[in-house]
């Protein structure tokens, strides 16, 4: 008889599958564990060893560096020539002009030049109809003539009373005549003399406000004082004309309207400036030389003057005058530089350049702005020896701004270090290279 097994029969057999699998998979587990080990050990080396290496460079570079001497870039101190060139701005003005205005007012009768024209000293420029003057200088006179009559009047009154008193004076002395009579006489006489006095005055003060009226109207033609060229003209026939214009003379007329002939400003303004004339024979110009440059030009000195519109011709010119005092405002001095144009090519307005040479006692050495190393003791400046670093202390003539001169505590061939940096210290040993050009100075 066959039994059938039992579910507990089978127990051993499956319990003994489970343990083989399971002693199967062991080995597995344990070579990947190695494996991820070796590989993540591998990773390590990978990422590591060349950080390590550059961490190696980049410290031998460092201590190569610390051991190495500094680099400094370094230019050779030169004397520059005792003669300098100042270049400066300037404008062409005539040495003399006239800004003619009215003395007489009234409208403008006759006009007799216009701009461009020569004319010479005393030409007659216009001629102004001043009826009003021309009427107080006829008044003038008429009252001149009554004055002289009343001064002839007076005159024989005082003759009358001068006879008059010598007949009753004779009288009285023979006892004709009381001495009452005598002195009635007198006082006549005294009288009369006084009235010819009083007449007398009155004919001066007339002769003297005639001819006061008569200069005025001398006025109503317009005469020119110098010899030129006319160079403007603000007035047209029937402009009226002011006498109570300032002589300001230095701008434009600035409410002269102009004429429908597109020609120059006209008429407009009473009391304007009616004409101006400049004589182009004589022209100068001004400039203003700098503080640091004022002690070396003096009167006399000799200037070159260019002109763009005359490229490669020169003219000469000469300082005959200098304000002697800088302006406040721009700290420069006023010069007056007289120009010879004996061609006359030159015009006045025209923009010029001018070149002064002088010079200069004791000019120093020119450096780099950047060179010097202001220190509380004064200011210094690092200078190479044998390779060694010395802070030279030294003084400071004029300051160009970006350049400035050294009269003391430098000498021909030093060596100067240009840009110095914290390092740059006393004692300290550096090599040196030359500046690039361009930064000599």
């Amino acid at each position: 008889m066959i039994s059938k097994p039992t579910a507990g029969s089978f127990e051993p057999a499956a319990n003994g599958i489970e343990k083989g699998s399971a002693s199967s998979e062991r080995p597995h587990y344990g070579r990947y564990l190695l494996i991820a080990v070796v590989v993540i050990a591998v990773l390590f080396f990978l990422g590591w060893w060349p950080k390590r290496k550059l961490n190696e460079q980049v410290q031998a570079k460092a201590n190569q560096q610390k051991a190495a001497l500094a680099i400094v870039e370094v230019v050779t101190a030169s004397e520059v020539p005792n003669t300098e060139e100042l270049t400066l701005p300037g404008t062409v003005v005539p040495v003399l002009v006239a800004h003619i205005y009215s003395r007489a007012a009234g409208y403008l009768k006759t006009l007799n030049v216009d701009i461009g024209d020569r004319v010479h000293r005393g030409q007659l420029l216009a001629v102004i109809e001043a009826p009003d003057l021309d009427a107080t200088v006829q008044q003038q006179r008429s009252l001149l003539q009554i004055s002289k009559s009343a001064l002839n009047t007076a005159r024989s009154q005082l003759a009358l009373q001068q006879a008059t008193y010598d007949r009753v004076h004779v009288l009285v002395q023979h006892g004709v005549l009381s001495q009452q009579d005598d002195d009635v006489a007198l006082a006549a006489l005294k009288a009369s003399a006084d009235g010819v006095t009083s007449a007398e005055n009155n004919v001066s003060a007339t002769t003297s406000a005639l001819e006061h009226w008569t200069v005025l109207a001398s006025y109503e033609q317009v005469r020119s004082p110098i010899d030129g060229t006319v160079t403007a003209r603000n007035v047209e026939v029937g402009s009226l004309i002011s006498s109570v214009g300032a002589g300001e003379g230095l701008t434009p007329n600035a409410t002269s309207i102009p004429s429908n002939s597109g020609g120059p400003p006209t008429g407009g303004a009473q009391g304007g400036e009616l004409f101006q004339i400049a004589n182009m024979h004589n022209l100068r110009t001004f400039i203003s030389v700098p503080e640091e440059y004022a002690m070396s030009v003096q009167t006399g000195q000799e200037a070159t003057l260019t002109f763009s519109e005359m490229p490669g011709q020169q003219f000469h010119g000469k300082i005959i005058r200098s304000s002697d005092s800088l302006s406040q405002q721009t700290r420069t001095l006023l010069l007056e530089v007289q120009i010879k144009d004996p061609k006359e090519r030159l015009r006045p307005g025209m923009f010029a350049t001018v070149q002064l040479h002088f010079n200069v006692q004791n000019p120093g050495i020119l450096i780099s702005g950047d060179s010097v190393i202001p220190r509380a003791q004064g200011q210094f400046v690092a200078v190479v020896d044998n390779n060694i670093v010395h802070l030279q202390q030294v003084h400071v003539g004029r300051d160009l701004g970006t350049q400035l001169y050294v009269t003391t505590g430098l000498r021909n061939g030093d060596q100067i270090v240009v840009n110095p940096t914290d390092s740059v210290q006393e004692g300290v040993r550096v090599q040196t290279k030359p500046a690039p050009k361009g930064q000599e100075r």
